[in-house]
């Protein structure tokens, strides 16, 4: 069976793969120069750079049996899960899920504090209805309202500031007032245990590792797929190849906006839902040291009524050794959703004055420690979940099983942005592949 990829980051990656174990030989076309997506790596004078995902929940069972089966193990690091929020300047620092990191923890008051575990109690109380894979009309009724509301309504403004937003900024990329209360419920349950893993050579190496043997096709950006329905096949559109392909399954790996570029023949009714699911742009800046940038935590966060652009900074050096030239330093700064907005389309050069003018407010005469700076950015970096967007998702999923088993859809926005969703998305679209060829 001839079977076309569309898109090799790591849910076109995980599809091809698992039909490669099953032999089956797909063609994935690639409009970039790389494989991976935002879990790629980049190797500037000997550092190690993660393009976009820098870390692995302990949740994120797929991945780690993945790295397992792919013999990865020995690259697997456990990073020491420290966290520190900077408040006019004052760091406050915990390590994450230590209950005795967080009774000491400066940042809160005992107000906060109580409320904070009020809230905890009650999203461990929810179990399975905080399952966002598989909602049920009970998880549905947890997304009336966003989470800026929910807070305000029923806590406080500052654990909006200074626990619901560095928390979206960090794991959606979004802000409280975007998202649902489901989502923030869902994430505040695992802060008690919550070990995080990062690759030694760098994520991107999982990419290598799954694409070895594949047929990827590198800066071969696809313009259409049309559905040829007198010989059962669809016919791929290649830009600058007169070539027209023709293959017998289909799997759209690419986020969902793009699917409804590409596929001319998706039901109106469709493409109608799926222009709903809201994703943000994404913009990673990395800055090589001329020396060790070490007496801060892992990741760095700030209240974005004092910082603009900046969400998060990561000391690479905490993803273990060989990733960093002896001597010298990495810091990777994660942007906000809004300066990710609207800086998205402006120069590198504007971009990374603008990043160390903030790191120097926060750490003065940083800008004086670096080597380089390169930017990164994402398009779609992270969908986002409004009020009855988890509700607008099972329709599209269900809209999405109907269409002919020779199509299937492989891409976080599926679910949400996580690589764990990727992965999952591509090999649940490998077996609706394989179960329409059986």
């Amino acid at each position: 069976m001839r079977v076309g990829i569309i898109g090799a980051g790591i849910a076109g990656l995980s599809a091809g793969y698992r039909l490669a174990q099953q032999g089956v030989h797909p063609v994935i076309f690639e409009k970039g120069s790389f494989s991976g997506g935002r879990m790629s790596s980049d190797r500037i004078d000997d550092f190690i750079i993660d393009r976009g995902a820098y870390t692995i929940p302990e949740t994120h069972h797929h991945f780690l049996n993945l790295i397992k089966e792919l013999g990865l193990s020995a690259s697997l690091v456990e990073t020491p899960g420290t966290s520190s929020t900077f408040v006019s300047g004052e760091e406050h620092k915990i390590k994450i899920g230590s209950p005795m990191d967080f009774f000491k923890y400066r940042l809160l008051n005992l107000k906060n504090k109580k409320d904070l575990i009020k809230l905890f109690l009650y999203a461990k109380s929810l179990g399975e209805k905080l399952n966002l894979n598989a909602p049920t009309q009970k998880t549905l009724a947890l997304e009336k309202e966003t989470v800026s509301d929910y807070l305000i309504k029923n806590y406080s403004k500052e654990l909006l500031e200074k626990i619901a937003g560095p928390i979206f900024a960090d794991l959606y990329l979004g802000i409280p007032e975007d998202n649902s209360k489901a989502v923030f419920l869902s994430a505040i349950r695992n802060l008690t245990h919550f070990k995080i893993f990062t690759l030694n050579t760098g994520m991107g190496v999982v990419a290598q590792k799954m694409q070895e043997g594949l047929d990827v096709r590198f800066n071969t950006a696809v313009l259409s797929i049309r559905e040829n329905k007198q010989a059962g096949t669809y016919h791929v559109e290649v830009e600058g190849d007169p070539t027209i392909y023709e293959f017998d399954k289909i799997i759209f790996a690419v986020p969902l906006p793009l699917v409804v570029e590409l596929f001319k023949d998706l039901p109106e009714s469709l493409r109608n839902i799926i222009k709903k699911i809201h994703f943000t742009p994404s913009m990673v800046v990395a800055m090589g040291l001329k020396k060790p940038f070490d007496s801060h935590s892992f990741m760095n966060n700030f209240l974005r009524e004092e910082i603009r652009t900046l969400a998060t900074v990561v000391l690479d050096h905490f993803k273990g050794p060989g990733r960093i030239p002896k001597g010298k330093g990495l810091a990777t700064a994660i942007l906000t959703k809004n300066a990710s907005e609207d800086l998205f389309h402006k120069t590198e050069n504007k971009i990374t004055k603008i990043v160390l003018d903030e790191m120097d407010s926060v750490w003065p005469s940083f800008s004086s420690n670096i080597l380089f700076a390169r930017v990164y950015r994402w398009p779609f970096g992270g969908v986002q979940f409004p009020p009855g967007t988890l509700a607008q998702q099972v329709s599209m999923r269900e809209a999405l099983d109907k269409l002919d088993k020779s199509v299937a859809f492989a891409s976080d926005g599926l679910y949400r942005a996580s690589m764990e969703v990727s992965l999952r998305t591509g090999f649940k679209a490998s077996e609706r592949i394989m179960a329409g060829i059986e």
